[in-house]
């Protein structure tokens, strides 16, 4: 923070200035000022350094307690977002409306052991989502052998092991299997450093799992195409959501690909489009069709904010931030409902629905997996083979007969006459 402040009041002022200089709306200002008005008028004269969040929440217990009617969920909700805000703004100088990513707090015996490994896989060059993910896998593992009573992590044996394979029948397969994995490797490394002194390993249970187990969501051309005409390009919103929705429909980019797309990646004078796969790191060129290209220009022209960025899609409001790929699959969450598709329990609803769409609408016009393969950017065709899985009419094609001694038994159990035994 450049400017220097003595009291809550000059900070609040302070935020307002900053808030403006970054392009936020004044209505959203708005917003806040009616808890830092109200927070001014509490204690404007506070000195800055005794202010906190404590201090912001015991405020706000003070004025939740002196209304007469309670807040709305969401109300409550926004004034302690301003509390925050103003708490992160005296700290760091920076506006900032993003909820920081929370830490993982390992436990018990096996705490420092598991911050070890966790630094052993930043050291080893391991991805930031593999991290978080074997962290999260590690909290639970954690939680569990603190409270199945492990006091010294010399003491881990099978039956720990075993136990807690067993605590994860409410996960999902999915959920099961990279848990596992992850107890697999964290037993690996524990046993190498001489923390536990017999090999674990082997006491993990192979888990079966394979993701092409599964039939991808996918959504018929008529759906599609309903979901791309619905969407009403009258403001910047619309026009933004249109040419997102474009990408991932006619191209089939992945959320990640998308919002890493740069005005370099568009080829203007060749009609293409240059990305570079943030799954892969491979660099893919796909052929830019007409309604996608001018999709794109119409949002860079009229819908766009104003920014020195050269990431193509942003946030609507200040800052005006590059999106994120939650935020792409939001859209097209929000876009589907809102153009009445139904999307039933455990059917996928975001852009990678629309990927496997797309490869669905190729398969039905016989065009060869290679083909296919080459435009979705997989780098072999047994990737793409897993979207086979979706062209339910020529699996049923492919569907043999039923031998004649089964034929009997079911001819059998429809009249009722098969019994046990």
């Amino acid at each position: 923070m450049s400017v220097q402040v003595g009291t809550v009041a000059e900070l609040v002022d302070a935020i307002t200035v900053e808030m403006e200089r970054l392009g936020y709306k004044p209505s959203v200002i708005r917003q806040f000022h009616i808890v830092w008005d109200k927070l001014c008028a509490y204690s404007g004269g506070m000195p800055v350094g005794e202010f906190s969040v404590g201090a912001g929440m015991e405020f706000l217990e003070e004025v939740l307690h002196i209304r007469s009617s309670p807040l709305s969920e969401a109300t409550s909700h926004r004034w302690m977002k301003a509390i925050y805000m103003l708490s992160d703004f005296q700290r760091t100088g920076v506006v900032s409306l993003r909820k920081p990513r929370r830490g993982f707090c390992f436990v018990g015996a096996v705490r420092v052991p598991f911050e070890r490994y966790v630094a052993q896989m930043v050291a080893d060059g391991m991805s930031e989502a593999h991290v978080r993910n074997s962290s999260l896998y590690l909290e639970r593992l954690s939680a569990f052998l603190d409270h199945d009573g492990l006091d010294d992590v010399g003491d881990l044996e099978v039956g720990h092991v075993h136990r807690f394979v067993q605590s994860l029948a409410v996960y999902e397969p999915a959920t099961v299997y990279h848990t596992v994995c992850t107890l697999r490797r964290v037993l690996g490394f524990l046993h190498e450093q001489g923390v536990v002194s017999r090999d674990l390993v082997p006491a993990v249970p192979r888990v079966r799992y394979s993701k092409k187990a599964k039939i991808p969501s996918a959504y018929s051309r008529q759906e599609v195409e309903t979901l791309v005409a619905s969407i009403d390009r009258g403001s910047p919103r619309g026009k933004r959501d249109y040419a997102l929705v474009l990408l991932a429909a006619r191209l089939g980019l992945r959320a990640s690909d998308i919002t890493g797309l740069t005005f370099a990646s568009f080829r203007w004078d060749t009609d293409t489009v240059e990305v570079v796969q943030s799954k892969t790191g491979r660099v893919l060129v796909l052929p830019l069709l007409a309604d996608v290209g001018e999709a794109v220009i119409d949002y860079l022209r009229h819908g766009r904010p104003a920014s020195d960025s050269p990431v193509v899609f942003l946030k609507l409001h200040a800052p005006c931030e590059p999106m994120q790929p939650p935020s792409v699959h939001h859209v097209v969450y929000t876009r589907l409902k809102e153009a009445g598709i139904h999307i039933p329990p455990g059917k996928k609803h975001g852009p990678h629905a629309l990927r496997h769409s797309l490869a669905s609408a190729l398969l039905d016009n016989d065009v060869p997996l290679a083909t296919i393969s080459q435009a979705l950017g997989h780098t072999d065709t047994e990737s793409t083979s897993g979207y086979l899985k979706i062209d339910l009419g020529r699996l049923k094609e492919c569907a043999l007969d039923v031998p004649g001694l089964y034929q009997g038994y079911l001819d059998a159990a429809t009249r009722g006459e098969c019994h046990e035994g």
